[in-house]
């Protein structure tokens, strides 16, 4: 699975696609953010972040923190340094070429973001290696912040996901053929979901998740 064909398109695809709300949907739950940062200055894992726009906002909310940018996509990474650089954006972010297997041992974050990840993976994989990997990377009473594509009833919404899938088997790899149940593969794991928003008539779900 990789993401380089595309990463020079994919911001513009997907604001063709849906506007401005997939990055609305990711920012829905980020006042969460405020009061772990007055604690003290937290460190965050960014999995999957794309070309990295939701940087901005991340740091201008924990300035302070210590962000680790995993992607597995190197067109999409390379990116995501270049828009930092570009936007002159403050803070320590270590950008990191690869995927959850690439954390170090005994990694642990305050806070992961995982934006439109889980719907990549199936079922099996979600329970078997993605989930158990990032649970072990969650400190005690750490925030995992979910926005992801959920099943819908809603005819044409069925109809894009079919279409969305299809697309990205065929030209990002993607090895799945309909979306997986990851709502129900993170309640199983142990963890808490705290809250939980709607988007794109329902399509589209920003969660958050307590270890």
């Amino acid at each position: 699975m990789s993401f380089d064909r595309i990463a020079f398109f994919y911001d513009g695809l997907a604001w063709l696609v849906f506007g401005n709300w997939l990055q609305r949907a990711q920012l829905t739950h980020l006042h969460q953010l405020a009061a772990r940062a007055d604690a003290q200055p937290p460190i965050v894992l960014l999995l999957g972040g794309g070309t990295g726009w939701l940087l901005k906002p991340l740091l201008a909310l924990l300035p302070n923190s210590r962000v680790v940018y995993l992607e597995a996509s190197a067109q999409m990474l390379a990116r995501s340094s270049e828009r930092m650089a570009r936007q002159g954006l403050a803070g320590t972010v270590e950008f990191r070429l690869g995927d959850e297997t690439n954390l170090y041992p005994g990694e642990q974050f305050d806070m992961i973001f995982t934006p439109f990840v889980l719907d990549l993976f199936t079922n099996q994989a979600l329970e078997n290696q993605l989930i158990p990997r990032l649970q072990a990377a969650l400190k005690p009473d750490g925030l995992w912040f979910v926005t992801d594509f959920v099943h819908t009833t809603v005819w044409w919404q069925r109809a894009l996901l079919w279409l969305m899938i299809a697309f990205f088997r065929a030209t990002a790899g993607i090895g799945i053929g309909q979306l997986a149940d990851w709502q129900q593969c993170l309640a199983e794991a142990g963890l808490m979901r705290i809250k939980e928003q709607r988007h794109v008539g329902g399509m589209v779900s920003a969660e958050v998740w307590r270890g």
